[in-house]
């Protein structure tokens, strides 16, 4: 594939179904979360376990994504593509198949091998198609199923879960994979590899590599359950940092690397790679601290909270096509900055947010979240993309897409841990104020009780202990509020951390020979090192 010799149509078709397929892989990594509890019920086990129905998913989609830089120069963009949407539609049918514990967690894990490698195969493929001076808007395009995915996720679970059953949220997958495989066999052209040279596997950079990854992945999402001090979470971060110094190491001296090493003397891919974190923390504090703050301290069924998150996620849908086109106009960097002063000033609105709010309170900064994100995502992808030699497009995607997961579990357990340890802060400080064997705690403890007595009926206390359990539940409930107050402000100060770092991108300047992809510049990377 050339993007200089399809037709327009052409392009825009193959683009279809690489969004849909890339929208399937990015919602099912959400989706699953709402039914967790019914297949504790259906299989009988307990919560340590079924996280593994989102861990296993996690890891494999984590650990495959690196691969795809070597898959393609050996299999080509479309049967790459279409192989991993067979398998991820075939492991989402073993998924609502699944008849014990083990055989679901092997189906995410065969779901996930296709899903890890859909998004950034899917993203060279995009690349690949348009010139350097589109990509902005085909990469602004494609990544609307990507910001939507994650938004969609819990409502469409809550729905389904709540109307069907839990496997309907596997089979949902079923009709979309069919059609997008069957336009793909009959639309997208085969590569032709005659001639190109077979780079060998990198196996010992990918072991370290997987070592690091899985290590850390682990420690970031059971820090909370295990304890950040215990052995297990200690463990895991030794053995991920070893990876990663290994992996370092073997890349440095190795003839075919898993990641040349000299993709990060591009000033745009590194500093890409940098703000996926970033992002990362802006996407997801307002995907998972906000779904949280909803359901547990406002009140609101699962499907209702994803009604009110809807408007953030349709705002993305409208903005990334619109900045994708800025940004083929106008350089990165002031639209990358203008994307993450918004995004972060937004997450600092919720600084404000109580359970008394107005809908206008919750769903206001999440437009205002959603233009902010699509100003980063789209200048940032766009930059990082121009910024490597066409060789190594589908190597910069590949592991553009692993940080953006890496980013993802840090951001989700520093927000996590953060907002636990405030909440911590909070409630005792509360309690300062009124000890609990003090005269004004007692005429605290009386007043509320005649407004929330209602919540503790049925408990058999006497009246005076009743008050105090009352006071000491509002007392929380207060602490809680606060808490995730100060972890919406963290995400959204980090977040204007990243404008001065935005405002070091270069203008975009893909070089043309990089553009026409000519033979002597494959495997090579001098030129990444001159245009940096």
């Amino acid at each position: 594939m050339t993007e200089t010799a399809e037709k327009p149509y052409y392009r825009w078709t193959v683009m279809s179904i690489i969004m849909l397929g890339s929208f399937m892989a990015v919602l099912d990594s959400s989706i699953v979360n709402v039914a967790l509890p019914h297949m504790m019920s259906t299989f009988g086990v307990n919560r340590e376990q079924i996280e593994w129905v989102t861990t296993a998913f996690m890891l494999t989609t984590a650990v495959i994504m690196p691969l795809v830089g070597w898959m393609v120069g050996r299999l080509g963009h479309k049967i790459l593509y279409l192989s991993a949407l067979l398998i991820f539609t075939t492991g989402s049918a073993l998924c609502g198949f699944a008849w014990s514990y083990d055989s679901l967690v092997l189906a995410r894990i065969l779901q996930a091998l296709g899903g890890g490698a859909i998004q950034p195969v899917g993203m060279t493929i995009v690349a690949d198609l348009f010139a350097p001076h589109e990509r902005g808007k085909a990469l602004g395009v494609w990544a609307t199923g990507i910001m939507f995915g994650p938004a969609l996720g819990p409502t469409l679970g809550g729905y389904l879960t709540d109307w069907f059953n839990w496997r309907s949220i596997f089979y949902v997958n079923l009709p979309f994979g069919a059609l997008a495989l069957i336009a793909g066999l009959a639309i997208m052209k085969t590569d032709h590899l005659a001639g190109r040279p077979r780079v060998p596997f990198d196996a010992l950079g990918f072991s370290f590599l997987a070592l690091a990854l899985i290590g850390g992945l682990l420690g970031l999402s059971q820090g909370q359950d295990k304890g950040w001090s215990s052995d297990y979470i200690y463990t895991c971060f030794a053995c991920s940092l070893a990876g990663f110094i290994m992996f370092l190491g073997v890349e440095t001296s190795a003839p075919h690397p898993l990641l040349p090493l000299g993709l990060f003397r591009a000033r745009n891919f590194s500093i890409a790679m940098i703000l996926a974190v970033f992002r990362a923390i802006g996407l997801f504090g307002g995907v998972f601290l906000l779904p949280i703050f909803l359901e547990n301290l406002v009140g609101y069924t699962t499907i209702q909270t994803g009604l009110r998150m809807m408007p953030g996620a349709i705002s993305v849908g409208i903005m990334m096509p619109i900045a994708g086109r800025l940004t083929d106009r106008y350089p990165p960097a002031g639209l990358a900055a203008f994307g993450c002063a918004v995004a972060g000033s937004s997450l600092l609105l919720y600084g404000r947010l109580d359970p008394l709010s107005s809908l206008t309170m919750i769903i206001g900064p999440q437009i205002i979240r959603g233009i902010g994100l699509a100003f980063m995502m789209s200048p940032l992808l766009t930059a990082a993309i121009n910024a490597v030699p066409k060789s190594q497009v589908a190597t910069a995607s590949s592991f553009l897409n692993v940080g953006q997961q890496v980013g993802g579990a840090f951001g989700i357990a520093f927000l996590n841990t953060f907002v636990t340890d405030a909440i911590h802060r909070h409630a005792v400080r509360l309690g300062e104020h009124f000890p609990t064997g003090s005269h004004q705690f007692s005429y605290f403890a009386l007043r509320v009780s005649g407004l929330t007595i209602r919540h503790l009926q049925g408990i058999s206390l006497p009246g005076q202990a009743k008050a105090f359990a009352v006071a000491v539940q509002v007392i929380m409930q207060n602490a809680s509020v606060m808490g995730f107050q100060n972890g919406f402000m963290l995400a959204g100060l980090v977040l204007l951390c990243g404008v001065p770092l935005a405002l070091f991108l270069k203008p975009a300047k893909h070089h043309e020979a990089f553009a026409a992809g000519q033979p002597e510049d494959r495997g090579r990377l001098e030129g990444v090192g001159a245009e940096a």
